[in-house]
């Protein structure tokens, strides 16, 4: 029976040895701080999961926006500009069984994601920050 995504826990930390040794793996081994290089507290994502299907997580969307919201914790906590959250989305079919980071130099294109085997992706957590692309990508059944 497979496990499913349940939740995510945004993480924070004031030094790198912080990091939740259950914190989202990084695909290629790349850095799992999603502040990295950019200032601001170190940030990760801890999953959570469960043999329920029923509430589990169908999508994930990251919103950006230039205002606040005490509904979210802020994934770029302490680095300035604009607000960056994690909404779980529930109300589809297949639900994600594994989840990872995804940091890259060049945007990533749904071809990218497919061939390294995965069925889903978000949109660029670190848009308009420049720098590295960094998604959350994840496998669905």
């Amino acid at each position: 029976m497979p496990s499913y995504l349940s939740d995510i826990d945004v993480v924070y930390g004031t030094d790198k040895s912080w990091e939740p040794s259950d914190a989202i793996h990084v695909v290629d081994a790349n850095n799992g701080d999603i502040n990295a290089g950019y200032g601001g507290e170190f940030v990760w994502l801890v999953p959570k999961w469960s043999f329920e299907s029923d509430n589990a997580v169908s999508n994930i969307r990251i919103l950006i926006q230039g205002d606040s919201d005490g509904n979210y914790k802020d994934l770029a906590k302490g680095a300035g500009g604009k607000f960056r959250y994690l909404r779980l989305e529930r109300d589809g079919h297949d639900k994600i069984t594994d989840v990872r980071l995804l940091r890259r130099d060049d945007e990533v294109k749904w071809e990218t994601v497919k061939s390294l085997g995965f069925d889903g992706f978000t949109n660029d957590i670190n848009d308009g920050r420049g720098k590295s692309f960094l998604y959350l990508v994840w496998k669905s059944h």
